[in-house]
């Protein structure tokens, strides 16, 4: 019987491998093969439960007969602990021991649990749970900026609700059931937003924020170390914005950066974990930050300065720009990824070190008034000596923003205050000096 089941699911299976998803005849023969394989699958463990049971069977009939166990050993199978199918069950636990279970499990088993049954669901699906996750995965790539833009895209999708485009097949109701990783529960992995079954948790939770993000659905601000590392030089030891989206596949980035002078946006791939960071201020890109570190700047202090090269979108156009965005409200929210990539590009961040001034004696440190002076020297030592490009002084009292249209314009100063991050900075230092 076995093997003439094998092969009458056989056509079946072929089928659902090379079927097209998109032409609707072979979707549903998809389906029906999702329904064979499920029922064979039933068959044969049932059939292999039966065997098992038979060969119990037989050899209880030839066991000879048990004599009587000692009172050590009845006092042993007393004491010996309940059998699995006497064990409490899961939703018997007590509220505080049930969401400590819960805490404990992986996201992919969290959200497998939540296929079970509703009342897991709905617990599954608690922002105390996933908070933990985005924290433990997506915390150091993640800032305000992207919660930000997570909120306004649902209240966007409120204010217009999508079309659903097909209506739920067979094998939306087997989700839950089918074991493959490749098709797999649908609360954690779906097709298309409109077509997502009772099992998939709110769009307004956590979960769907995290499976929004590990399934690439939502693209996220962050800034990118390097930008655009194969090959281009000008941008070393820099971090610009983008908006980038996650591959579970290959557990690296899709950056998209907005457009950079009259370049058009450009994407790259394979942008690694090590490369991405949440933006470690509020201001946005297209406003000249307060510098409030530079009355306490001494020689040898890591810092992190804006840089653009044009004024071609001066800071006060777009601030006016999104004012004006702001005020039309959501039904102009198409407009905003628009105005912000055209806007972002002009400035990024910059590493370096302050330096002694000229009239300094470097080599005698009790000597060195530096951190006394109005002017500040910021160094960029991947530069080689003579460089245009390797050096910068700017005012301590009335710094605003400075450059011209050749050497371009540095804004606002940052210091860096922790270990991790002048670390970071200083691992992606070029192998040569650059003139």
């Amino acid at each position: 019987m076995l093997p003439l089941l094998l092969i009458s699911t056989l056509p079946a299976f072929t089928l659902l491998l090379v079927a097209p998803a998109s032409y609707r005849p072979w979707k549903l023969v998809r389906e029906l093969g999702l329904v064979a394989l499920l029922l064979a699958r039933e068959l044969l463990r049932h059939s292999a439960s039966a065997a098992a049971g038979r060969k119990e069977q037989a050899g209880r009939k030839v066991m000879p007969p048990c004599k009587a166990k000692p009172a050590a050993a009845r006092e042993q199978q007393q004491q010996a602990p309940p059998a699995l199918d006497d064990a409490l069950p899961l939703l018997d636990l007590p509220e505080l021991a049930l969401d400590r279970v819960l805490e404990e499990l992986s996201p992919a088993s969290l959200a497998a649990m939540a296929c079970v049954c509703a009342g897991l669901r709905d617990r599954c699906a608690m922002d105390g749970l996933w908070d933990r996750h985005v924290r433990g995965k997506w915390g150091r790539v993640l800032g305000a900026a992207a919660r930000g833009e997570w909120e306004a895209d649902l209240a966007a999708r409120a204010a217009h609700p999508a079309r659903p485009n097909r209506r739920s097949g067979w094998a939306d109701s087997l989700a839950c059931a089918w074991p493959f990783s490749w098709i797999g529960c649908r609360w954690v992995r779906d097709d298309t937003a409109a077509a997502r079954p009772a099992t998939a948790p709110p769009v307004d939770t956590v979960a769907a924020w995290y499976r929004a993000l590990e399934c690439g659905e939502f693209w996220f601000p962050a800034q990118v170390y390097n930008r655009e590392q194969d090959g281009h030089v000008g941008f070393l030891l820099s971090c610009y914005d983008a908006h980038l989206r996650y591959d579970r596949r290959t557990d690296t980035f899709t950056a998209r950066y907005p457009p950079h002078g009259r370049k058009p946006a450009k994407e790259e791939e394979g942008v690694q974990w090590c490369r991405v960071r949440a933006a470690p201020v509020s201001t946005p890109a297209q406003d000249l930050h307060a510098s409030g570190c530079l009355d306490g700047l001494h020689p040898g202090d890591h810092f992190e300065i804006q840089w653009r090269k044009n004024k071609d979108f001066p800071y006060g156009i777009g601030f006016l720009l999104l004012v004006v965005l702001a005020v039309l409200g959501a039904e102009f929210s198409w407009c905003w990824h628009l105005v912000t990539d055209a806007l972002c590009w002009i400035t990024g961040w910059w590493y370096g070190v302050v330096g002694h001034l000229e009239s300094c004696n470097a080599n005698n440190g009790h000597l060195c008034r530096c951190h006394e002076d109005d002017t500040v020297m910021l160094e960029f030592k991947h530069y080689a000596a003579g460089s245009r490009w390797r050096q910068t002084t700017v005012s301590r009292k009335d710094h605003r923003e400075k450059g011209d249209e050749t050497d371009g314009f540095y804004g606002g100063v940052r210091k860096l205050q922790t270990k991790d991050e002048i670390s970071t900075w200083r691992r992606f230092w070029p192998v040569d000096v650059l003139s």
